[in-house]
């Protein structure tokens, strides 16, 4: 695999105008279109509404996402309903779990079909953190049962493939890029400690049955997560294209596992360094382009001291901001944006220690 575009686009917008959206979206992600959340303009509009929307089962009670008993008629039948769906080449069965409209899906499919660009992006909630996000009624962590990890893997499943099928349907040559948002994965060790259920072969497999079959649908996967977590655990799952971490926090996070990011990076691998710091308006005032490129590179060569192939770490490197922005004023965000977009175009393909 090789990437055409350097700046990942990533983060909910501070836009109250979808054509505000759009016509950032034409200036620095043409080749590279995603669709953006835009709570601004419906504060529903948020990675979880997307990933849950229409997924049966799964009810919002008192600000908590819900699933009945796994005993229940209903669930048993939906777990047999989304497997066939899972299942099924007929792209016509994904769509009871298609996500509704949302602010910025008219223009965005507008701007697939019109563009044709080579990739684009979805962002989507990742199965662990759907697994710690959702519960039963005994509060249960949803990994320690066996039917709710079927439920899950086809819940995530089938959804990822409406997007995919959505996409080709507007642009067949296009690659839809599948980011999965797993902030929750830093959990894991917690989780493990708690219950023998919860062990790395329980979380290996939940990530590689999904993803298997999402890029057998024609799609890359990504995930993406800004906690310290054990990366470890998404490279044995052996079908994700790439990974996305804060490299301006966490700049170390990947040194304990040099080894398995040179093999992922020789297998073709990509990593995003999510460089640009946007949770403050303080830490974007600050920013300029001398100290984020020299932050970028500092992280790089880094990562190359632990043994990481250098002409690999710099030539398989995407850029993009380290969060969401919508609670952010537009002059800040858009200055986070276009400072991405200059540093990925000045980051070099070899190191520049050579």
């Amino acid at each position: 695999m090789k990437l055409n575009f350097r700046n990942l686009p990533y983060g909910s917008l501070p836009y109250d105008s979808v054509q505000l959206c759009k016509q950032m979206m034409l200036r620095l992600y043409e080749g590279i279109p995603y669709l953006a959340e835009l709570p601004l303009v419906d504060k529903n509009d948020n990675i979880k509404t997307r990933t849950f929307d229409n997924i049966p089962c799964v009810m919002l009670k008192e600000g908590k996402f819900l699933l009945p008993d796994c005993t229940n008629d209903k669930f048993i039948t939906t777990l047999s309903k989304m497997e066939n769906a899972c299942n099924s080449e007929n792209t016509s069965d994904f769509e009871p779990y298609g996500t509704n409209d949302t602010p910025y899906s008219a223009l965005y499919y507008e701007m697939i079909r019109r563009l044709k660009p080579q990739y684009t992006v979805i962002n989507l909630l990742g199965p662990f953190s759907f697994a710690n996000m959702v519960f039963n009624k005994h509060a249960s962590v949803l990994l320690t049962d066996r039917a709710y990890r079927k439920f899950i893997i086809q819940a995530i499943t089938v959804k990822a493939l409406w997007f995919v099928s959505k996409i080709k349907e507007a642009s067949p040559e296009t690659k839809p890029i599948i980011l999965f948002e797993e902030d929750l994965l830093f959990k894991f060790g917690t989780l493990k400690r708690a219950s023998e259920e919860i062990n790395k072969e329980t979380v290996v497999t939940l990530f590689s049955k999904i993803f298997s079959k999402i890029k057998k649908a024609g799609a890359i996967v990504g995930v993406q997560s800004f906690e310290k977590c054990n990366w470890q655990l998404v490279f044995e799952s052996g079908n994700v294209d790439l990974i996305s971490f804060d490299a301006y926090n966490n700049p170390n996070n990947l040194h304990i596992i040099a080894d398995s990011v040179n093999n992922f990076l020789t297998k073709g691998g990509y990593i995003n360094w999510a460089i640009v710091p946007v949770n403050n308006e303080i830490a974007i005032k600050g920013l300029n382009f001398d100290n984020a490129y020299n932050r970028l590179i500092n992280a790089m060569e880094a990562l190359i001291s632990q043994g990481v192939s250098a002409d690999l770490v710099y030539r398989q490197a995407t850029i993009s901001v380290q969060g969401n922005m919508d609670k952010l004023p537009i002059l800040f965000a858009e200055k986070a944006l276009m400072l991405t977009d200059q540093i990925s175009k000045r980051v070099p393909y070899s190191s520049v220690s050579n």
